[in-house]
């Protein structure tokens, strides 16, 4: 599922990053466009992808819409301006089948640059069941996958959130106390540029507004002591060192050349 709306400079790119994935059928891809009026991209040109034209209210109403036409068991969803790095769905399936019951996993995040160029990555500490009693989920939203009987029952984006939507989604999952699985492999591809919603310094203020607000919210802490305690997890069980480690391997490489 890919939420557009106005100009996509990244676009074909991030569909690309799909359609490499090898998964042929089985992958549904369905464009969920709140730009009506916007015709440069044709059914013809996009063969076996569901596009959808209609106005929304934002992000989190356009994803809320476009699962709502989805079929499969499974959902996940990709900004336009990013990818899905080669073999990561295949390496969620691999971890799917050899679980008896899993219904929310999710990867980690590589940082790439305007050319798809590897800045940096990001490996956070191996998931514990009461980080979700004291924290805000900080997943990153394309590097989750989840059953869609997970979405349905615990319920959809809040569609009064611009920026932190995810977190909120996640954080209200954890507190129902929903089971997390961490991949421990990459899986998304965060484009950092200027255009970014997330990364434009001008919404760093609104973005930390909506934060304190699930804070209070669900009664849980995105920074201080908690978050804290997290990060000297990271250090113990390894993740640290080996976010420093592989983004020295991989820096300045490209995205579509990552092995998985």
């Amino acid at each position: 599922m890919i939420p557009v709306k106005g100009e996509r400079p990244f676009f074909d790119e991030a569909i690309e990053s799909l359609r490499g994935q090898g998964m042929g059928e089985e992958l549904e891809i369905i464009i969920q466009d709140g730009t009506t009026e916007y015709t440069e991209y044709t059914e013809n040109d996009l063969r076996g992808v569901r596009w959808y034209r209609e106005e929304d209210r934002g992000q989190s109403d356009a994803l809320n819409k476009g699962f709502a036409k989805a079929k499969g068991e499974w959902l996940f969803w990709l900004n336009a301006d990013d990818v899905l790095l080669p073999g990561a769905l295949k390496k969620v399936l691999d971890r799917i089948n050899r679980i008896d019951r899993i219904d929310w996993i999710a990867g980690d995040t590589v940082y790439i640059d305007e050319h798809g160029k590897v800045l940096e990555v990001r490996t956070d500490a191996k998931w514990r069941s009461w980080f979700g009693k004291k924290l805000s989920v900080w997943t990153g939203g394309p590097s989750a996958f989840f059953r869609r009987e997970l979405w349905e029952r615990c319920g959809g984006l809040s569609a009064d959130l611009k920026y932190t939507m995810d977190i909120d989604l996640w954080t209200r999952w954890a507190k129902a106390g929903e089971r997390f699985v961490g991949l421990g492999d990459y899986v998304w591809g965060f484009r950092v540029h200027g255009g970014s919603q997330t990364m434009n310094g001008e919404n760093f203020a609104a973005q930390i507004a909506e934060r304190k607000a699930i804070d209070a919210k669900y009664g849980v802490s995105s920074d201080g002591f908690w978050r804290n305690v997290t990060r000297v997890a990271s250090v113990l069980d390894g993740s640290w060192s080996k976010r420093k480690s592989d983004t020295a391997r991989l820096n300045g490489r490209l995205w579509s050349e990552i092995a998985q």
